[in-house]
């Protein structure tokens, strides 16, 4: 495959915008409902925390608003994590089954918002993360709502990645004084230079 359709980093490809595959997708489909139309930054910043801070061979993960579903592959791909993804946007099912067939490897994917899922569900999870997921301030209360029905089923690890915005921000005051929630900055350098902070809650 031509190197210029994907980025690479820690052995995972990224589709980029480029790709045949992607450019077919995109003709086929009439936008976007939810921002899951591409690889997002902050997916690279949360790879490069967990490949330092991995999590247990072959763990059950879930990765909440997943996009084409860089990192849970990622997880897929080097720690043989049972990963299943879920997003609002149907959408992104295809591009993240072309993102896996380019990583060889498999992601489960479920079309539904978080706030559908329930405690018996979470429950079968070690690790929840999530990136670019707050971007909305109506999100924050679902969100916390989320992390503590999660942390009450047992799930170990929950990381959520962003750039900044304020309604990150104002789910991360939550988060520290209901879970004793730490903040992360984390730079790359590589593919490119970005700096993104990560929320981390360890039960």
């Amino acid at each position: 495959m031509n190197q210029q359709h994907f980025v690479e980093y820690l052995g995972i490809k990224a589709l980029r915008a480029s790709h045949p595959g992607v450019r077919r997708l995109k003709r086929q489909q009439n936008g976007h409902s939810a921002h899951g139309n591409k690889v997002w930054r902050s997916s690279f910043v949360l790879m490069d925390y967990l490949h330092s801070y991995p999590p247990e061979p072959s763990s059950k993960v879930l990765d909440i608003g997943c996009g084409w579903g860089l990192t849970g592959l990622f997880l897929a791909q080097q720690y043989q994590a049972e990963v299943t993804g879920i997003d609002i946007d149907h959408s992104v099912a295809p591009f993240l089954a072309l993102q896996a067939e380019l990583n060889q490897c498999v992601m489960n994917f479920q079309a539904r918002g978080f706030e559908t899922l329930t405690r018996t569900e979470l429950s079968d999870y070690q690790l929840l993360i999530g990136t670019d997921i707050c971007f909305w301030d109506e999100m924050t209360q679902p969100l916390f709502n989320l992390l503590d029905l999660a942390l009450n089923a047992g799930v170990k690890r929950l990381i959520i990645a962003d750039p900044g915005r304020p309604p990150f921000w104002a789910l991360v005051d939550l988060c520290v004084e209901a879970f004793a929630a730490e903040v992360v900055t984390r730079r790359i350098y590589q593919p490119w230079k970005t700096e993104k902070y990560l929320m981390v809650i360890e039960a």
